[in-house]
């Protein structure tokens, strides 16, 4: 650029080009200046809604008060004493704002801006270094840095006053109020020096809201600090846990009423068939003498202390007094089915499923859980079931209960929903083909045989009968054209049906049916 036998005149053009491209260096662009205006006003904005988030939370604290003021006043104290260290840092760092956009008070904030609201002295470098950091000012910037340490120590102490260590230690760790060096720097010469005046006002903001934002968390752990040991749950149920839902006469029925997630040192109170009861250690045991056979009701509330005021939370249960005894039950009755699995009930008051036992006397008993069997049999006659529990080891009998073994019933034989009788000819036509079934006598449902076959028979009035085969439940292609055809009189016949099913293949009673 500068050759050694350049002229006078070309040196110094050399020169004020090298100046120049200096000035150009330092220089920061207008659209920067601006994006830092922008970031100002969304950290203006965010600091804002964390006022708002402040202001909800002692506005909780005062109703808290309200409520449990004794029990609030040492974390309500606290929380104040929070915001007064907060308020006072953010009015000292607006301080430092302050002076930096007004030269000293040379003008009102006012004047400092333009219309658009951005920094007149935006791109400014001189006036913030030296308040801030220049060894012939006064050093405000050491200060501004020693006073954002003790600000967040000050503010996590609150927490430790109360004992609330690990809240302060991990508050402490994820805060963004932290002042430190940064390898041969310091921290307010990164911040303050060869920085634009809008980039320094931006910073300055984030300071205030990190103290802010300390300040939330740490007021929103001493709220939650005064319910810490107390039921505070999104979801609160009374329950009442008997010990059994069934009690012998002579014995005495037993329950525990609590609040779903209690509190052991939370004194609800308890009313219980219109009687007052205090709980120990957050439970209350009721007992009530077992007089008289039949179901018996329990029921009443449990009152709690919230944040609200008093809240009731209603519970209900039913127990039944019996004597002393064993039962069984047939789903459906007194007989067991030859062929089937007829299911069984055993259940014995007072003891649970697994500690009873059942066998049969002829056939098989196979449990299936819950009190639930299935009895096999597989020849007529009769059966008893003995039922004992198992008491310490040992089994105690509860009796034995008599079945019949009796076969399942011949099933009848219908077309489609119509028995033998007079049927209109629309109502037998209308029919798909030839059943086998059991009827709404039998006990058990579900229980369906298979028809194998039978023989078709049309019968008119005048003229001479016809049969058709048939191979399962439908009826043949033939039958289906001289249905289509019946007249009054006419008579139909459904023989030597077979059908299949549980104890095999049976032969089935024919269906006669006259055409009215």
């Amino acid at each position: 650029m500068a050759g050694g036998k350049a002229s006078p005149r070309q040196k110094m053009i050399n020169m004020m080009y090298l100046v120049l491209t200096a000035m150009l260096a330092l220089n920061v662009s207008a659209e920067i200046l601006k994006a830092f205006y922008l970031v100002e006003l969304s950290m203006n904005k965010a600091g804002t809604n964390i006022d708002v988030k402040n202001t909800d939370i002692m506005g909780q604290f005062e109703k808290q008060m309200k409520n449990q003021a004794e029990k609030t006043k040492p974390f309500y104290d606290q929380a104040k004493k929070a915001q007064a260290i907060t308020e006072e840092f953010v009015k000292y760092v607006e301080d430092i704002k302050t002076f930096i956009v007004t030269n000293n008070g040379k003008r009102s904030p006012e004047e400092s801006r333009q219309a658009d609201g951005q920094l007149k002295m935006r791109d400014n470098i001189e006036i913030h270094a030296h308040y801030m950091t220049s060894k012939s000012g006064p050093k405000k910037g050491a200060e501004l840095k020693a006073k954002v340490n003790k600000v967040r120590e000050d503010l996590l102490s609150v927490l430790r006053q109360l004992k609330l260590n690990a809240a302060a230690d991990r508050i402490g760790a994820q805060t963004g109020l932290v002042a430190e060096d940064e390898g041969n720097h310091s921290w307010e010469s990164e911040l303050f020096e060869h920085t634009p005046q809008a980039a320094v006002v931006t910073l300055l903001t984030k300071i205030q809201n990190d103290a802010k934002s300390t300040n939330a968390d740490v007021i929103a752990e001493l709220f939650s600090g005064i319910t810490a040991s107390d039921a505070t749950f999104d979801k609160l149920q009374a329950k009442i846990i008997p010990t059994a839902t069934s009690v012998a006469v002579g014995e005495k029925y037993e329950a525990e009423i609590i609040l779903t997630a209690y509190d052991s040192k939370q004194a609800n109170k308890v009313i219980i068939n219109g009687q007052e009861y205090m709980p120990e250690e957050g439970v209350v045991k009721y007992t009530a003498p077992a007089s008289g056979v039949g179901n018996k009701k329990v029921g009443g509330k449990i009152i709690v202390v919230s944040r609200e005021g008093e809240k009731e939370y209603p519970f209900e249960t039913e127990y039944s007094v019996y004597v002393g005894a064993a039962s069984v039950a047939a789903n459906a009755m007194n007989v067991l089915y030859i062929g089937l699995a007829n299911p069984i009930t055993v259940a014995v008051p007072g003891y649970t499923p697994e500690q009873v036992r059942a066998t049969i006397s002829t056939g098989s008993l196979n449990p299936k859980g819950k009190g639930q069997y299935e009895a096999i049999v597989s020849q007529r006659g009769d059966a008893k079931i003995n039922v004992s529990v198992m008491v310490d080891g040992k089994a105690k009998s509860m009796g034995a209960f008599p079945f019949r073994i009796r076969p399942i019933p011949t099933p009848e034989a219908k077309l489609g929903t119509l028995g033998s009788g007079g049927h209109t000819g629309g109502s037998i036509t209308a029919q798909p083909g030839v059943y086998g079934m059991l009827g709404d006598g039998f006990a058990y449902e579900g229980v369906k045989y298979v028809v194998n076959g039978y023989n078709f028979t049309y019968v008119p009035k005048k003229g001479d009968a016809v049969s058709f085969p048939a191979t399962g439940t439908p009826l043949p292609v033939q039958a289906k054209g001289v249905m289509n055809r019946l007249k009054k009189g006419d008579k139909i016949i459904v023989s030597d049906i077979v059908a299949t099913g549980p104890g095999g293949r049976k032969n089935l009673n024919p269906i006669v049916i006259d055409v009215r």
